[in-house]
C-alpha cells in the first residue's frame, strides 16, 4: 500500500534538500580554493625537477659564467665574454639535436655525485681558442671540419679550465671534483642517459672578438633530484656580491705564466756580406764597452738596464736602473 505524504512531510523533505545543496556548494567552493594550492604533477615526466631548483641552478651558473669570463680572458690573452642564456629542461635527444656536428663533446664525472655530466664546446669557439693558444689572432677554418687529435689535446686545456670554474661555482652548496672522462667529436657517440630522459640544458654565449659561439652544459635531471635538498638550501641564500675580486683572480692565473728574459746590445750593425763570411772561431767587434749597460728584455719588451755578471758559476744579469724610453 502506497504511503501518501502529508504537506508537512513534503515541506520537510524540500527543506533537507535545500540544506544539502548549500553544504555541497560550500564544499565545492572550498574544493576550488584547495585546488589553487595543488601543484600539477605529470606522471609521464616524473624526472622533471622543480622551478625552485631551476632558479638555484641559474644563480650558480651565473657565477660560473662570470668566473669563466675572467679565466678565459687570462688564459687566451684576449677579451672574452661569457653570458648565461637560459636553464631549460628538455629530453637528452632534444639536447643532442641542438649541438653542432662535428663538435667537441666531453663527458666528465663529478664526485661525490653519481653519474656523469656533459659539456659541449662548439667549433666556432674551439677553433679560435686553439688559434689563440698557438699565437694566432683567433681565426676559424673557412670550412666545417672535425678537430684533429692534436687540436683536441690543445682544446682540452680550455675544457679543464671550465671544469675548474664549475667546481668553484658549485662550492657554496657542495664540494665537487670534476674529472674529464671522455672527449668525442660527435654527440651521438656518447650516450650520457637514455634518449627520452630529461636533462637540464644550460647554454652559454661566448664572444671572442668578432667570433661568437656556444658552450653547452648538460646535467641529467636524476642527479638534480637526488640532491634536491642541497639546491633548496641554495635558493634561500642571499646572492653573492660580484666584481670584487676580479683582479685577484687574473693575478692568480698570471702568476704561473712563464716569461722569457733576454739581454741584448743594439748599437752595432753588420752588412750582409760580412754576416755570410762569419764562421766558428771568428771575433765580431762591437761598439760597446765592457762596462756599458746592457738592455734586459722581458717578454720581448725592454724593461731594465744593467750588466752581465757571474754568480755561482753561471751568467747572471745585475739590474742597475729601469729602461728609459
Amino acid at each position: 500500500m502506497e504511503k501518501i505524504l502529508s504537506q508537512d512531510e513534503i515541506n520537510a523533505l524540500f527543506s533537507n534538500m535545500s540544506a544539502e545543496g548549500v553544504v555541497d556548494g560550500e564544499a565545492a567552493a572550498h574544493g576550488t580554493a584547495r585546488e589553487r594550492n595543488v601543484t600539477k604533477y605529470d606522471f609521464y615526466r616524473s624526472d622533471l625537477i622543480s622551478k625552485e631548483q631551476i632558479r638555484a641552478i641559474h644563480g650558480l651558473h651565473t657565477n660560473f659564467a662570470r668566473n669563466l669570463t675572467t679565466s678565459l680572458s687570462a688564459y687566451l690573452r684576449g677579451v672574452i665574454e661569457v653570458t648565461l642564456l637560459s636553464v631549460d629542461q628538455i629530453s637528452y635527444q632534444e639536447f643532442t639535436r641542438l649541438l653542432s656536428d662535428p663538435t667537441l663533446f666531453c663527458g666528465f664525472s663529478v664526485q661525490p655525485m653519481h653519474g656523469n655530466l656533459a659539456m659541449e664546446l662548439s667549433p666556432s669557439v674551439a677553433f679560435p681558442a686553439i688559434d689563440m693558444l698557438l699565437g694566432g689572432t683567433g681565426n676559424s677554418p673557412s670550412e666545417s671540419r672535425t678537430l684533429t687529435e692534436i687540436e683536441m689535446q690543445i682544446a682540452e686545456g680550455v675544457i679543464k679550465l671550465a671544469l675548474r670554474d664549475l667546481e668553484e661555482a658549485w662550492r657554496p652548496i657542495m664540494e665537487i671534483n670534476p674529472k674529464l672522462e671522455k672527449m668525442e667529436t660527435k654527440p651521438q657517440m656518447m650516450q650520457l642517459v637514455a634518449p627520452g630522459e630529461a636533462v637540464v640544458a644550460i647554454p652559454f654565449d661566448i664572444k671572442m672578438g668578432e667570433q661568437t659561439g656556444r658552450l653547452h652544459l648538460c646535467i641529467p635531471s636524476v642527479i638534480m633530484k637526488m640532491n634536491r635538498a642541497i639546491f633548496e638550501q641554495q635558493r634561500h641564500r642571499p646572492a653573492p656580491e660580484g666584481g670584487g675580486n676580479e683582479s685577484e683572480k687574473i693575478g692568480d692565473v698570471l702568476r704561473g705564466a712563464r716569461v722569457g728574459l733576454t739581454s741584448e746590445i743594439h748599437d752595432h750593425a753588420l752588412v750582409l756580406e760580412d754576416v755570410l763570411r762569419i764562421s766558428v772561431g771568428d771575433i765580431v767587434m762591437l761598439n760597446h764597452a765592457v762596462d756599458d749597460p746592457v738592455q734586459l728584455n722581458i717578454g720581448g719588451i725592454a724593461k731594465f738596464c744593467g750588466r752581465i755578471v757571474a754568480r755561482r758559476g753561471k751568467r747572471a744579469f745585475e739590474i742597475s736602473h729601469p729602461y728609459q724610453y
